[in-house]
Order: C-alpha cells, then sequence, then structure tokens
C-alpha cells in the first residue's frame, strides 16, 4: 500500500482533477488524503471525498488570500507526518493565483522531500497544459460526478452549473478520447528521483508498437 496526497487550492479542485483516479487508487487498496488549502467552500467536501475513497483534509486559509509562508510552513508539517510516497498537485501555469501559489510551494517541498510527483489540470484555469501519463477513469467516472454533487451547496448557482460541473463532465470524455478509452485523467509527471529518469513514463514498449 502506498501513500498518495493531493494538495489542491480548493474544494472543488481534487475532484475535477483527479476524481476518477482517488477512486482507482483507492480500489487498488493505496491511501488517500485530499488537502483543500482553503478552508472556505467545503460545504459537502468530507463527504465527497469519502464517495471517492479518499480522507478530506482543509486548512483556513480564504479564497485569494493565502499566506505564502505559513502555507509552506504548515504544508510541510502535514507532509512530514503523513509521510506520502505520491503526491498531486496544480499544474505550473495557472490563471488563479491560489492555484499557482499552491502547485509553487507543493513541488518545491515534494521535491525536496524526494516524493514522486504528479500535475493535475483544471480545464477552467491551467494554460497550456501537457501531460505524458493518463489513468482510464471509466468505471470511476459516474462517482466523479455525483461526488461533485455533493458539494453543489458550496458555490453559487451559477458557478456551479456553467464552471464547475462542465469541468467534470466534459474533460473527462475528451481525454478518453485522445487515449483510447470513454473517460480519463490526465497528468504531467515530474521525474523519478529513483532512479534519476526525467522522461521515465515516456519508455515505449516496443512490444506494443
Amino acid at each position: 500500500m502506498k501513500k498518495i496526497l493531493i494538495v489542491a487550492a480548493h474544494s472543488d479542485d481534487p475532484i475535477i482533477g483527479v476524481g476518477g483516479t482517488i477512486v482507482e487508487l483507492s480500489k487498488l487498496g493505496h491511501r488517500v488524503l485530499a488537502l483543500s488549502v482553503c478552508g472556505d467552500r467545503i460545504d459537502g467536501y468530507s463527504e465527497a471525498m469519502r464517495l471517492l475513497g479518499a480522507q478530506a483534509e482543509h486548512l483556513d486559509f480564504s479564497y485569494g488570500q493565502i499566506e505564502e509562508e505559513r502555507f509552506s510552513e504548515e504544508l510541510e508539517k502535514l507532509m512530514k507526518a503523513f509521510d506520502p510516497d505520491v503526491v498531486f498537485t496544480h499544474w505550473q501555469s495557472e490563471i488563479l493565483y491560489d492555484h499557482e501559489v499552491v502547485s509553487k510551494h507543493t513541488v518545491k517541498l515534494a521535491r525536496k522531500l524526494e516524493k514522486q510527483i504528479y500535475l493535475f489540470e483544471i480545464p477552467a484555469s491551467s494554460l497550456d497544459f501537457q501531460f505524458d501519463v493518463a489513468v482510464d477513469v471509466s468505471d470511476s467516472y459516474e462517482f466523479k460526478k455525483r461526488s461533485i454533487e455533493l458539494m453543489k451547496n458550496a458555490f453559487e448557482k451559477e458557478v456551479f452549473e456553467k464552471e464547475i460541473m462542465p469541468s467534470i463532465v466534459f474533460p473527462a470524455g475528451f481525454r478518453g478520447i485522445q487515449v483510447g478509452c470513454a473517460y480519463a485523467e490526465v497528468f504531467k509527471h515530474l521525474g523519478s528521483r529513483f532512479p534519476l529518469s526525467p522522461y521515465r513514463n515516456k519508455l515505449i514498449d516496443l512490444k506494443r508498437l
């Protein structure tokens, strides 16, 4: 069993970026902890994570008001206590300040502690997202949709219906078309420390050509 840490700026981000993958990891017996750095707008968050098979945690920052130094200190305490094998966080080029701040500090700390790192996309805010890893979430797609429904009261109706829900429904199907399955979530792998191999997941198995 491995320990998986997901560090996201807001409570909807783990579902949008990694929701189906959380289900698949949980089914394999891995322990998943999902951290929402902003502790506001979390109505239904614990229930949503429970449905996906993850433990929910949150910090007390507010949307658009993450204090970088304090966040870095609190994240380091949590990461050392939980000691994850793998860390998922935001893409590094983001429209939203919160996303970019969370990604910057999480990646820096995860590298320092020599963790495997994967970056996820948030369709409404990730700029020029590039992926080299895809996860088939065809069997867990319905869980992804049901989990975000549990959080609809945390957001304004228009935001939920026109931004959040479409980010759940459409990208998974589009990525699935790209990689050859019904629904997929995609990630950028930031290399592996053991062994040193920055493009490890791009190695082609010639038997599958």
